[in-house]
């Protein structure tokens, strides 16, 4: 199966959330308050949010906060989408944080940081990426990717960690080494390893890892 086939078209329809004016980051965030990066696109069964020690289901078009901690239970699937047109799609039993999210509209640039603490997730950049990249940093559990221009998934696959790029760049920097992959390539590290060198994946690979993060199809 041809890469390009294998997943979704997810970037099909893609539109900028009407956020504008927005500008929320670390240093501009006033105490307690509840800051709107995004919205629920999907969701099937289970996903809760949890910000300030208060937990939230996840339901559709519903917020996605800054510093949200969202998870998502047994088979389970959600897909949100971020002010700038970052879409983020999680599998079952993920765990990841918004950690900073800085954007502006009307300007270049911003940024973004996310950390996956555990599940499948597939990230499909948005205007923060820029021209250039280098404004968005995901932390996994083997390492940090920094991507550009990017469709790209990683989770937990074959007793290892795997990243897969359908589209743009993207550097996984590990303490053990880094690796940089375009579309149409992966890498798996496993405990103890350095990240495999960047290369196509075998197509069985590529399915179940589209499985991961597909949602249920309606009838």
């Amino acid at each position: 199966m041809p890469l390009s086939l294998a997943f979704p078209p997810i970037r099909r329809g893609l539109a900028t959330v009407a956020t504008l004016g927005l500008l929320v980051g670390a240093l501009t965030e006033p105490a307690g308050a509840a800051n709107l990066v995004g919205r629920v696109d999907k969701v099937e069964r289970q996903a809760v949010a949890v910000l300030g020690g208060e937990a939230r289901d996840m339901a559709l078009s519903g917020p996605v906060y800054f510093r949200d901690m969202i998870r998502t239970g047994g088979a389970s699937r959600l897909e949100s989408k971020l002010a700038d047109g970052t879409v983020l799609t999680l599998g079952e039993h993920a765990k990841i944080t918004v950690d900073e999210f800085v954007y502006r509209p009307d300007r270049q640039g911003g940024k973004l940081g996310l950390t996956v603490v555990r599940g499948a997730f597939l990230f499909v950049g948005g205007k923060i990426e820029g021209p250039t990249g280098g404004n968005v940093a995901i932390k996994t559990a083997v390492g940090t990717l920094g991507v550009r221009g990017t469709t790209v998934w990683g989770g937990p696959i074959d007793g290892g960690f795997g990243v897969l790029v359908l589209d743009g760049l993207v550097t996984l920097r590990t303490a053990r080494g880094s690796v940089t992959m375009r579309k149409g390539q992966g890498t798996m590290v496993y405990p103890g390893r350095a990240p495999q060198v960047a290369a196509p994946w075998p197509e069985d690979r590529t399915k179940r890892a589209v499985a991961t993060i597909s949602f249920t199809p309606r009838r």
